[in-house]
């Protein structure tokens, strides 16, 4: 098991509108600056590439940038020099301070703003977070050279429960944040299918409070496309159509299986929990395979080296289909995946009968279909 922290800042790309302009200044401070060394703002453009927006020389008495925000603002990076990108919650009317040190190791400190200190507090909470994984994926690894299977058990609740706490902490802070930049920073936290209530309620809060912000606009819009895919899976509903090619590169069609019951599986060779579910299904599917149970795995690794070790130590016989491009992958859209293990158990004509069976919950439902 490797236990992956990652927060996806899925504002990425959005740029602000030209409709109103509000000033910000930005005041900066670096101990021990190179000659000659300048500080760079820059705003991601709609593709996704950083653009320089301004620009200014360090001195020993540090820097200043004055600007205009647009349309209620949005997410800015500041350079200096070789000290990590530091992210600007930029809404207008802030006056920040901040101080950073070329020492290796630093971490600049923003000051100023209360979507400033929303923002250093959460990723506090990730820091400390990202610091307990690192040990658990230790305890794992001595507890897999061992075959402790009780140990292994107990580091994995141990990872959920430390899951639960930061999460159940920045739910907590979201009412606090209100219609802000740092609110929706905070939904990089949360786990969009399962907190999808929180997303939906915070959709029309801005549709409502601020319809008129591209870079709400482009949350609402977001949220609103997952609504139309998970009305989309509803069950009794036909299962999308997946066309992806199997590790010998042979397009397989999940509606090639039609006529059987198809477990659609959703995992990675990188997934800890994915893996732990493995066996699960190896037994069911030697159990239920003669009796017209069929599971199409599809895979969001972006290794293929890693998919294939993974499916040969696991023993994954049935069909494998992926095409390596992690959360991208096209069935992966079309299917909403916004995390994994998922599942997807469709009935013999290709609509879908149930979704998100593992462990027992799986086996007693193959129990009920094909007794």
């Amino acid at each position: 098991m490797k236990i992956v922290v990652s927060l996806i800042l899925w504002l990425t790309g959005v740029v602000a509108l030209a409709q109103s302009n509000t000033s910000y200044t930005i005041r900066g401070r670096v101990n021990n600056p190179n000659a000659n060394e300048k500080a760079y703002l820059q705003l991601m453009n709609d593709r996704g590439l950083p653009v320089s927006i301004d620009s200014s020389l360090i001195t020993a008495n540090g820097f200043e940038m004055k600007g205009q925000v647009t349309n209620g603002g949005s997410f800015y990076r500041l350079l200096m020099g070789g000290i990590p990108p530091v992210i600007l919650l930029l809404e207008g009317g802030e006056t920040l301070e901040v101080e950073a040190d070329t020492k290796p190791g630093s971490k600049a400190k923003v000051t100023g703003s209360k979507n400033m200190e929303y923002y250093a507090q959460l990723n506090s909470l990730n820091e400390n977070f990202k610091a307990k994984v690192e040990k658990l994926n230790l305890s794992y690894e001595q507890a897999t050279q061992k075959k402790d299977k009780a140990a292994q058990q107990k580091i994995q609740q141990q990872f959920e429960q430390g899951q639960t706490e930061i999460v159940t902490q920045v739910k907590n802070l979201i009412p606090q944040m209100g219609s802000s930049l740092a609110t929706l920073y905070a939904t990089n936290f949360l786990n969009q299918e399962q907190d999808f209530e929180i997303f939906e309620q915070l959709a029309d809060r801005f549709e409502k409070e601020k319809p008129n912000v591209r870079i709400y606009q482009a949350f609402v819009a977001t949220v609103r496309r997952v609504q139309s895919k998970k009305n989309g899976l509803a069950i009794g509903s036909p299962a999308p159509e997946i066309n992806l090619p199997t590790p010998d590169n042979k397009i397989v069609s999940l509606s090639s299986l039609k006529g059987k019951y198809v477990l659609i599986d959703f995992w990675a060779g990188w997934c800890g929990p994915c893996r732990k579910e493995n066996p699960n299904v190896v037994r069911l599917y030697n159990q239920y395979k003669d009796k017209g149970f069929e599971v199409y795995g599809v895979s969001l690794d972006s290794d293929r080296k890693q998919w294939l070790d993974a499916i040969k130590k696991d023993g994954l016989t049935w069909t494998q289909v992926s095409d390596l491009k992690y959360f991208d992958s096209a069935a992966a859209m079309a299917y909403g995946i916004q995390y994994i293990p998922f599942t997807v158990l469709v009935d013999p004509k290709g609509n879908i009968v149930a979704k998100e069976l593992r462990g027992e919950a799986l086996e007693a439902k193959l129990k009920e279909l094909l007794p």
